[in-house]
């Protein structure tokens, strides 16, 4: 599991540390911006940043679950879980 953003790896380093508990890495997608997002269809040309977005990726790369929400919205956790219960 890994957390990615347009961020700058200096501002995920901070958002990191200001939050104290993300266990996860975080990476960046910074540069080409959004490189990573384009490729997923979930970069948002009108405001230059991805939308916020869940992909369950099983070890082939085989992208099993998907979940594009709002920018406040917040995911559905047990929905995730389940997703994820279903990999092989």
């Amino acid at each position: 599991m890994l957390g990615i953003s347009c961020d700058t790896v200096y501002a995920l380093k901070a958002w990191a540390d200001e939050l104290k508990g993300v266990e996860i890495p975080l990476c960046s997608d910074f540069w080409p911006h959004g490189a990573l997002s384009r490729a997923y269809g979930v970069f948002n040309e009108g405001v230059g940043r991805p939308e916020r977005a869940i992909f369950v990726i099983d070890r082939a790369g085989i992208v099993r679950y998907i979940d594009v929400h709002a920018l406040r919205e917040v995911p559905d956790m047990a929905e995730i879980e389940d997703e994820l219960k279903k990999i092989p």
